[in-house]
């Protein structure tokens, strides 16, 4: 095998969460009495990075205060979502039997997401992947993608290597985070960011189908 660790995004390449995300975002500017919506696509585009961030992304000319605000409503309205029934995001083609097959291969798994570690926690017992990772980093306790310390502090947990380790995502920022954090990466084509857009971080592997990582990685 060339790789001992995988650490898997979870938004756009575990899960098919656009349109909660989509709604979250828009239902936070209602709260929050600001009258900008955004589509899909622009909301596509803040995928992966952390709540606060995100809204400086898409808000460019608001203040710290007001993402800050938003980023409130943004999880009060996701918390009011699932209590009124709304159904887990669901998981991309494959990634049950993909993830079934890299684990019982050896390999350990990690996610590094911009979620909380709360909404990380429910979405991966809601679809029973949690039995599947060993380490987890999301934007409760480390700086937002693309800086690497999410990438660096699954390494320094799991006592790894960088040169065995790949990073497996669907958006620019995992490209970078993976790249500054000295690890391989993989990008996802069929989650948030464009093949073009990926494209300009030049990273090492393709993926256009998750059943096709254990042969990237060399899983016999």
């Amino acid at each position: 095998m060339r790789f001992d660790l995988v650490i898997f995004d979870c938004d756009g390449t575990l899960m098919d969460s656009l349109e909660t995300i989509w709604r979250g975002v828009n239902l936070a500017m209602e709260t929050q009495g600001l009258e900008r919506r955004f589509d899909a696509k622009e909301v596509a585009t803040i995928v992966g990075l952390s709540l606060e961030r995100a809204f400086a992304q898409l808000l460019p000319e608001s203040s710290p205060e007001v993402w800050h605000a938003l980023t409130r409503s943004y999880k009060e309205q996701i918390r009011r979502l699932i209590q009124q029934g709304l159904p887990e995001s669901p998981l991309f083609p494959g990634v049950r039997a993909t993830l079934t097959r890299l684990h019982a291969a050896g390999i350990v798994l990690a996610v590094a997401t911009g979620k909380s570690m709360a909404g990380l926690q429910r979405s991966l017992k809601a679809h029973d992947l949690d039995r599947f990772f060993t380490f987890f980093q999301t934007a409760d306790t480390a700086p937002s993608k693309p800086h690497p310390a999410m990438v660096t502090q699954i390494l320094a947990d799991s006592g790894l290597s960088a040169s065995r380790t790949v990073m497996v995502g669907d958006t620019d920022f995992d490209m970078l985070m993976g790249q500054k954090a000295g690890v391989a990466t993989c990008a996802v084509t069929f989650g948030c960011h464009s093949r073009e857009r990926l494209a300009i971080t030049n990273p090492d592997f393709w993926l256009d189908h998750m059943e096709r990582l254990p042969v990237i990685l060399g899983v016999e």
